[in-house]
């Protein structure tokens, strides 16, 4: 059946796809704000209110929300990202409604207490102390490549500091702010009733009120160049190697995938062959896009000793000069679009990889992508496609290295 984009009473655009072959839903409510739409003083808000809405409505407690779920064998999460906070479940599509259920009660019943509050500050405190204990994740936080003006290029966690800031009162303006009808995505995949997934849903998230605001947000993302060494006592030297990217609305996205894959992208990519299997330099090198409504970077990480970590600069800098003036091979192009073909296939084997794509499609383009233009996209890209976008990507003016380690 063919994908359904519609709207519940309130605006909240709703998602759904029936698939009669399989005895699995899945859910998810995406929420339009995240890290790039804080201002000063909210830093960190967006994922502090995901961590919050489990933690009890008037209707549930805390515990009664993860028990109704594990007690059909369901699964529920979340994450924050830069620019949207999601909420999804898988059920089986018989228990759907009861994953239905409590999604609404979150989104239209969340409590907010005082003691909920302060309760949940400490959890993120830890989280947030937890992963300063990870160099790998603190040189990804704190490189020197982007920034937005406004808050995007932070922690999406805020800060220890900022975060005994944050108040009742905050929360409850931000989550008015922005948890709104025009800023809501529901997607909605499997052995499903549409009719009455729909009536389920208007009676539900379809309630949440749309209030005004007056928030005012105007990215504009700044890619930076230069050095930046964060000395800190490690086993090993952390390295980020930064440059340019795409943004979410730039369809040369799948052009800077084929990229990324070919340099860093899996076990037989350039870098890992050469840092790793030729050399012995790093256990673990790898490359990503990152994209977001205004820009995007391109990302090279690599972990080595003090010894070896400006041999392995110079060979992924060797590595990114190469493509810049050179681009890449036709097998290379032809193994990066194979592997992007297979993971298509692959999301299309569970009810939770149909929802991620409808919702993630439709929230970048405004539309859902079909699988056939998906294909087509991929199997388009040329290798001249592929030099054109590397010669401005890798420009040196956009280069920028983060050190982590005892340097």
């Amino acid at each position: 059946m063919s994908i359904i984009v519609d709207q519940l009473d309130n605006g909240v655009t709703l998602l759904m796809e029936d698939i009669k072959s399989i005895n699995t839903a899945s859910l998810g409510f995406f929420v339009k704000t995240g890290g790039k739409n804080e201002l000063a003083g909210e830093e960190g808000i967006s994922h502090f209110i995901e961590h919050l809405l489990f933690k009890g409505t008037t209707n549930r407690t805390a515990l009664e929300i993860s028990e109704e779920i594990d007690n059909q064998g369901g699964m529920i999460n979340a994450y924050t990202s830069a620019e949207r906070t999601a909420y999804y479940i898988q059920m089986t599509s018989q228990t759907l409604d009861i994953g239905m259920d409590i999604l609404n009660d979150m989104f239209l019943n969340s409590t907010f207490t005082d003691e909920n509050i302060e309760k949940e500050r400490n959890v993120i405190i830890e989280e947030i102390r937890m992963y300063e204990d990870i160099p790998e994740e603190v040189i990804h936080e704190e490189n020197l490549a982007f920034a937005v003006t406004g808050v995007q290029g932070k922690s999406v966690a805020g800060t220890i500091e900022g975060l005994k800031e944050i108040n009742r009162e905050r929360i409850l303006n931000y989550f008015y702010d922005t948890y709104k009808p025009e800023n809501i995505v529901v997607a909605v995949a499997g052995n499903i009733d549409i009719d009455h997934v729909r009536k389920k849903l208007n009676n539900g998230i379809g309630q949440l009120k749309d209030r005004s605001s007056k928030r005012i947000y105007n990215g504009e993302m700044i890619v930076n160049s230069g050095e930046k060494i964060i000395s800190q006592e490690t086993n090993q030297v952390h390295l980020c190697i930064n440059t340019l990217g795409v943004s979410n609305l730039d369809d040369k996205r799948i052009v800077a995938s084929v990229i990324s894959n070919v340099l860093g992208g899996n076990m037989s990519s350039r870098l890992f062959q050469k840092v790793r299997e030729e050399r012995g330099l790093a256990y673990s090198v790898y490359s990503y896009t990152s994209s977001f409504d205004e820009g995007g970077l391109f990302t090279i990480y690599a972990g080595t000793t003090h010894e070896d970590y400006k041999e392995v600069i110079e060979i992924i800098e060797n590595e990114l000069k190469d493509i810049r003036e050179n681009g890449i091979t036709a097998k290379e192009l032809q193994k990066a679009k194979n592997q992007f073909l297979s993971m298509v296939t692959f999301g299309l084997e569970s009810s939770k990889g149909k929802m991620t794509r409808m919702a993630g499609s439709y929230l970048n383009n405004g539309y859902v992508k079909s699988i056939d233009n998906v294909i087509k996209e991929i199997e388009g890209v040329t290798l001249e496609d592929v030099k054109e976008l590397a010669q401005k990507i890798f420009d040196e003016k956009y280069l920028s290295r983060t050190i982590l380690g005892n340097i």
